[in-house]
């Protein structure tokens, strides 16, 4: 019997991406990430996990949704896109304190054994990976979709943070023979990192956020989204004009 690859996976078993953020709101570009990194994962991963942050801690000096009005808008967000692959999940509103990804990852992992996580963020967050808690650390509980973003918006930014942040990474073969390019690193720690085959976005929550207080209307936002901010129009005005 041959020897396995070494960059084969070691056994089939279930995955699940975990894609988190602040979704203060959810809008277009969230749906189209999470529908590129199930394409690109296939039968790796069942579907995926949208956790709104509890208490963002890269975020103390801006107003921010309150936590439950975020999952309702991400919930009504999902229902509206009608696929029942995307679940949001409110794990960290069970938690106190900041929401730190590890904390999370790690609470992930000892509630579903056995499940092999992927991490999805933007590229603007794995760049900024060597800031967070533990962040290199992170291979050790997971793998890493980036969605490109800011600082790592292609395959050649995506090499360079990667080998920047772990030195010792390597690269893979890609998960996918056909299809648009992904490139995939080996992580210390057992995890890897893949670039999804994905363009810049073209849609933000900042700019959804400045249009919404400028009564000019968001671009990209589900209509069942749109609903609730307006039911909640002064709440959510009074949040996102400390941002201002």
């Amino acid at each position: 019997m041959s020897a396995r690859r070494a960059d084969a996976p070691a056994a089939a078993s279930l995955g699940r991406i975990l894609y988190g953020g602040t979704f203060d709101p959810p809008h277009r570009r969230h749906l189209e990430v999470a529908a590129a990194a199930l394409r690109l994962l296939g039968d790796r991963a069942d579907g995926v996990d949208f956790i709104p942050s509890a208490r963002p801690p890269h975020k103390p000096g801006r107003g921010v949704l309150p936590f439950p009005l975020r999952c309702a808008l991400v919930e009504a967000a999902l229902a509206q896109n009608g696929d029942g692959r995307l679940a949001c999940n409110r794990m960290e509103g069970e938690r106190r304190g900041p929401s730190y990804t590890w904390d999370t990852l790690a609470a992930f992992r000892a509630d579903r054994p056995g499940v092999t996580p992927w991490f999805l963020l933007g590229g603007e967050d794995y760049a900024l990976l060597p800031t967070w808690r533990r962040g290199l650390e992170l291979p050790r509980l997971c793998s890493l979709l980036v969605a490109p973003r800011g600082d790592v918006a292609d395959a050649a930014s995506f090499l360079a943070v990667t080998r920047e942040n772990w030195p010792d990474a390597r690269e893979l073969a890609p998960l996918r023979a056909e299809g648009p390019d992904a490139p995939r690193m080996a992580l210390p720690g057992g995890g890897e990192a893949v670039l999804l085959p994905l363009a810049p976005e073209a849609v933000s929550s900042s700019e959804v956020r400045a249009a919404w207080l400028a009564g000019r209307p968001p671009e990209g936002v589900p209509e069942k989204v749109l609903r609730i901010l307006e039911q909640h129009r002064e709440a959510v005005a009074a949040a996102w004009r400390e941002e201002r």
